[in-house]
Order: C-alpha cells, then sequence, then structure tokens
C-alpha cells in the first residue's frame, strides 16, 4: 500500500495539462508576432513606407509580450487542490 502511493507521486508531473495549453497558446502567440513584424524592408534604390506600418509597430509587439507574459503565466500557475 505505502509503495503505491509512493510511486503515484513520482508520477505526477511539476506542470499539469491546463500549463502546458497556457504555454502553447503563448508559443503561438509569440510566433505569430514574429511573423507579423517581419517582410519586406527598405533599400536605399526604393523606399518601402510599409515598415512603419501600424501592425509591426504596434500589434506584433503587443502580440509578442502577451505571448511571453501568458508563458510566465503558464509556468507559474498552480491549480486549486481540492479537499484541503
Amino acid at each position: 500500500m505505502r509503495s503505491k502511493r509512493i510511486r503515484e507521486e513520482e508520477i505526477k508531473t511539476v506542470l499539469s495539462k491546463r500549463n502546458y495549453v497556457i504555454l502553447i497558446i503563448g508559443s503561438i502567440l509569440i510566433i505569430i508576432g514574429y511573423i507579423l513584424m517581419s517582410g519586406e524592408g527598405s533599400t536605399l534604390a526604393a523606399y518601402n513606407p510599409d515598415i512603419f506600418s501600424g501592425t509591426r509597430i504596434r500589434i506584433a509587439p503587443l502580440l509578442c509580450l502577451l505571448g511571453y507574459l501568458l508563458n510566465v503565466f503558464g509556468i507559474l500557475y498552480r491549480p486549486r487542490q481540492r479537499g484541503i
């Protein structure tokens, strides 16, 4: 009986399924943010005003920041324990 309890405690992981889902969503937001930030640049021969678009300057960095914050939350989140 005691050895069975020890085995059950050993099998438990540090992060729960919910933590991994939060981490995956945060990572997807970061990837989308970096994709939105990338694009064609300007050269000396041709100026491209699209490098200063609102998507690249405001939305993409905000998505990256939210993704990083969500990842930190996903690591620190601890589900409530029942019966305690």
